[in-house]
């Protein structure tokens, strides 16, 4: 079984235009989102159809979640793009998931907010170990989440912590990164596998949408950020 594991689109249309093309070329069994499908760029609408659309589960991220609940006074155009049908389901998405592949026990989740700070997998192992503990002390074989916006697979002992990347708004390589997950599903042992995949896309596109789109919050960072992956807030 093969399942495309996306997030962090980011009001970013030609970008999820290209993943959707790919996503056609490898023909997933199932596509999960690890959250933030609007913020940041100009096509929220486009975005979060999309991946209702097309997505088997879709995970609530930060940016979902203060756009929904509309916690930040600033974010007024993402409101009224997106309308309250599409904030009420913002409000109202998971915050984590739990797959059994290949025998290994998978925890899933956006970052924040269920990190209270964002951890990168560069981070010291003693900040990355507690996310892989439930809250009955049985632990994690790996843990899959998003947020950092840059792909990354770090073994610990024991685990697997990896980063899928973002569709529409990555950072250190700028193109439409995300993960696919290869193994059998459920408890019996058998092969796993994870590789992180990126694509060109067409970001003088995503940069003129963000351009004629003055009234998106901070546009001229994530212009900044979509030329160079450097982040800029």
């Amino acid at each position: 079984m093969q399942i495309a594991l996306i997030a962090d689109l980011h009001g970013n249309r030609p970008a999820v235009e290209a993943l959707e093309k790919d996503l056609a070329f490898i023909k997933p069994d199932r596509i999960i989102c690890l959250g933030d499908i609007v913020g940041k760029g100009p096509s929220n609408d486009f975005t979060f159809d999309w991946a209702f659309e097309h997505c088997h589960l879709i995970l609530g991220g930060n940016w979902d979640y203060g756009v929904g609940y509309q916690e930040f006074p600033n974010d007024q155009y993402y409101w009224e793009q997106l309308g309250e049908k599409r904030l009420q389901k913002l409000r109202e998405l998971p915050a984590e998931h739990e797959l059994m592949m290949s025998g290994r026990r998978i925890r899933l989740f956006h970052g924040r907010p269920v990190m209270e700070n964002l951890i990168v997998a560069q981070h010291d192992v003693s900040l990355i170990d507690p996310f892989f503990v439930d809250e009955q002390g049985r632990r994690y074989d790996a843990v899959i989440y998003a947020d950092a916006h840059r792909q990354a697979l770090r073994t610990i002992s024991p685990g697997l912590f990896v980063n899928t990347g973002s569709v529409g708004n990555a950072m250190g390589i700028p193109k439409c990164c995300y993960a696919i997950l290869c193994a059998e599903e459920g408890p019996a042992p058998a092969p796993f596998e994870i590789r992180l995949r990126q694509l060109d896309y067409d970001r003088d596109q995503a940069i003129r949408d963000a351009e004629a789109a003055p009234r998106v919050p901070r546009i001229e960072t994530y212009i900044r950020e979509i030329k160079t992956g450097i982040y800029s807030r």
